[in-house]
């Protein structure tokens, strides 16, 4: 993915650790704003909330807004929840992925009581073809925990819709 060019669920404070190019400001709802560029998506709360931010994540990449995402949740029935997740590749880390909260003396470790879950929506752009982007997220996060993707993960998903839409009611 490279650089992390927005980070919606991040604040000022936060975004230290994601060292996003930009983050919504305090007063802004960023589920109400279009994103731009490559994304870093880590939502609070279970999965109510993060399906919400889950979905809003992939419609800003299926309608060109982002370039790229990483979406990190430690609301792992997500998975059973939202099933648009295995139209993309998925790590499912070995460990639990320990996470830092801001306090008003610094970072505290928040060790999470469910397993994680990362979603990697791959970039759009045509000149890597749609093996080499699913292989630099193998790459990137193999050594992390189990890589998981099916033949058509990373691939255009902008044809099965176009599929969709033309035979809308036929099924």
């Amino acid at each position: 993915m490279g650089r992390i060019d927005y980070d919606p669920t991040s604040d000022p404070i936060q975004q230290i650790l994601v060292d996003a190019t930009s983050v919504p400001a305090l007063e802004t709802n960023a589920l109400n704003e279009h994103w731009h560029g490559n994304v870093w998506v880590s939502p609070k709360g279970a999965v109510r909330n993060t399906r919400i931010w889950l979905n809003k994540t992939i419609n800003e990449y299926r309608n060109n807004y982002i370039d790229s995402f990483v979406f990190f949740t430690s609301a792992s029935e997500i998975i059973r929840a939202t099933p648009v997740i295995w139209d993309y590749p998925v790590c499912i880390p070995f460990r639990r992925i320990k996470q830092l909260r801001a306090t008003k003396s610094g970072f505290e470790s928040v060790c999470p009581s469910t397993w994680n879950v990362l979603i990697y929506g791959p970039p759009l752009d045509n000149t890597i073809s749609d093996i080499d982007k699913v292989t630099l997220f193998y790459n990137s996060f193999r050594d992390i925990g189990r890589i998981i993707y099916n033949e058509y993960s990373g691939d255009n998903w902008a044809k099965d819709l176009e599929h969709y839409e033309e035979h809308r009611g036929e099924v």
